[in-house]
């Protein structure tokens, strides 16, 4: 007979065998977990055909409904509806949303979201499309554009204008000048306002009447729960204490876009258009071509010099007929990474952007007096100026009633290098052309984006020098800019008439923008393929030899330390840079306003930047 410690050990090997059988049923098979995850994604796929089939049964349009299987022939050959329309501005990013539907008014906005909702499917809203993220649009979403929907009226007793969602300023800007009416518009005329003015709202009217936002009257508002909202200051009606409607309206006056719920209509106070508008550039140091055919900066000016000129322009209150102005600055390569550069004899190709109010005499006095030469072999600056706006001299007999001219040119590009030729330095086309500024309608490309803002008190001496540090780098090719590939910031002026002459009541409900304060952005920017030519190139095309390092470029100086500069504009998004840097001491409020009044439980209204 089996001896008692022999049974012992045959039950503990027969009970190992079991447990051994068993944690193999348990040991995680990879096939299986992916067909697991597939099986998840297959049910998604199978809600968006319940949806597409439920949007179709409650009457929307199918010609409106685009997806990759049902679309209609577009205009551009070899492409579907579907495909022109999911491009966004920031052609670096390609997403393909389930369906792109394209609204025509509030019930239809609230229709398609109410569904996606309902089929547990996420969305992305687009107007204009022009995140530099992307996050307009997304990947297995329900994109709802609201870009069709452009109902305008203007009441002449309150100055208000109502603006339906989908008007970009190219579009807008017209109807407001036949009132003799304009808005703080933007500086490309392809921006839709509803997500500017959301972003805070920069352009070249910021300096004599501030950001879009402080404008903002009213909006009409798609809520998380899908109820539409009339959103408004109506605090008087609740004893001058918050409503939800007031706090909606204070977080949509700066505090970033999508997380207030959908916007069908904004309604913007609007001011006088002035008599007489210009803009202008004034150029330094432009590109020239060396003997090894490389363009590089003639030495006119130092950086510095023109730097510090144009900020003392900036922070004058004796400027106040300049509406706005930003100055580019073109990063330069840096031959030798190891030696210490004198910033103070550094020259970058510089470019003042200014929208003047006044006439061109006042204008090129103003220029003379703030960029007088210091020696007298100095070379001048180029200055190029053209009339862009105004009251129109009517002759007799024409109909009775002031005219305003307005012209696409006051949305000239101010920030890109979109005139450059590959073989043509900068700025010496429209030199050659004897022309100030075609409409710019800044055609989408491939580009990154990151920025910083100054402080009140200005940047130190320390931080000058670490500003012109960024912008000279051995990340910056030399032959960049003739290949098509541009790296630069651009500096928006804030400080102003406007900001200096604000006096808010402590009742006055303000707004969510946190940067009034501030003298102006530092958006650090690189561009390429922005030409045809370049497009038609594809991937054989040398420019993506460098586009690795400019956007390297980026990050190193998005991380780098400026003495004077705090902060970032979602403007200019850079999802590396954490939510509450942008948002600064409005974030925890709009945190509040976003849990407490949006009825958006499970945040569908997200995106990688919204508050929450």
């Amino acid at each position: 007979m089996q001896s008692e410690q022999a049974q012992i050990s045959d039950v503990v090997v027969g009970l190992t065998e079991q447990l051994t059988q068993r944690a193999s049923q348990n040991t995680p098979d990879p096939h299986n977990q992916r067909r697991e995850v597939q099986a998840v994604f297959a049910d998604t796929f199978n809600n968006f055909k319940l949806f597409y089939q439920a949007a179709l049964e409650s009457g929307f349009c199918k010609a409106r409904l685009l997806s990759q299987t049902s679309n209609g022939l577009s205009d551009v050959p070899g492409l579907n509806n579907y495909q022109t329309e999911a491009m966004i501005f920031n052609t670096r990013f390609g997403q393909q949303p389930f369906t792109i539907a394209l609204c025509e008014s509030t019930l239809e906005v609230q229709l398609i979201y109410k569904l996606a909702i309902k089929y547990n499917l996420p969305i992305r809203v687009r107007s204009g499309g022009h995140d530099h993220e992307g996050e307009c649009s997304g990947n297995h979403t329900i994109l709802i554009d609201t870009s069709r929907i452009k109902h305008f009226s203007y009441d002449d007793s309150s100055e208000v204008a109502c603006i339906g969602a989908g008007y970009r300023f190219y579009q807008l800007t017209p109807k407001l000048a036949e009132q003799g009416r304009m808005i703080a518009h933007g500086t490309c005329a392809t921006v839709g306002l509803t997500g500017f003015i959301q972003g805070g709202g920069w352009g070249p009217w910021t300096r004599k009447y501030g950001m879009c936002c402080e404008y903002l009257v009213g909006a009409t508002v798609v809520l998380g729960n899908g109820e539409v909202l009339e959103v408004y200051d109506n605090r008087s009606e609740n004893n001058g204490k918050e409503t939800p409607e007031s706090e909606i309206l204070w977080a949509l006056r700066g505090g970033g876009g999508m997380s207030w719920g959908i916007i069908t209509e904004l309604r913007v106070k609007t001011f006088e258009l002035p008599d007489e508008i210009h803009r202008f550039e004034v150029s330094w140091n432009q590109l020239e071509k060396n003997a090894s055919d490389e363009y590089v900066p003639q030495k006119q000016r130092p950086t510095i010099e023109v730097l510090k000129a144009w900020e003392a322009s900036i922070e004058s209150k004796c400027t106040a007929d300049l509406l706005g102005t930003n100055l580019k600055v073109n990063a330069i390569a840096k031959e030798d990474k190891n030696t210490k550069e004198d910033y103070q004899k550094l020259y970058h190709p510089c470019t003042m952007y200014g929208y003047w109010q006044g006439t061109e005499k006042d204008m090129k006095q103003y220029i003379d007096d703030t960029f007088g030469n210091i020696g007298k072999n100095t070379p001048k600056p180029t200055v190029t100026c053209t009339k862009v706006g105004g009251k129109v001299k009517q002759a007799a007999g024409m109909a009775s009633g002031q005219k305003y001219h307005y012209d696409h040119a006051l949305l000239s590009n101010w920030a890109r290098e979109s005139i450059a030729d590959q073989n043509v330095p900068l700025h010496s086309l429209l030199q050659m052309q004897k022309q100030a500024f075609k409409p710019d309608y800044d055609a989408p490309a491939p580009h990154k984006i990151t920025s910083k803002l100054v402080e009140e008190d200005g940047l130190s001496e320390a931080g000058y020098e670490q500003l012109l540090d960024t912008l000279t780098s051995p990340l910056i090719q030399q032959e960049s800019a003739s290949l098509g590939l541009f790296s630069y910031v651009t500096l928006g002026a804030i400080v102003g008439d406007f900001y200096h002459n604000l006096k808010e009541s402590e009742t006055a409900l303000g707004v969510s923008f946190p940067y009034q304060k501030s003298l102006y952005t530092i958006q650090y920017q690189t561009w390429w393929n922005e030409e045809i030519k370049n497009k038609l190139e594809l991937q054989n095309n040398p420019v993506y030899v460098d586009t690795n390092r400019a956007m390297d470029w980026i990050s190193a100086s998005r991380s780098a330390e400026i003495q004077g500069a705090y902060g970032a504009f979602i403007s200019f998004k850079d999802a590396s840079i954490p939510t509450p840097v942008y948002f600064q001491q409005s974030y925890n409020r709009l945190v509040k306003i976003k849990k407490t009044y949006i009825k958006d439980d499970y945040n569908h209204l997200r995106t990688r930047k919204t508050i929450i």
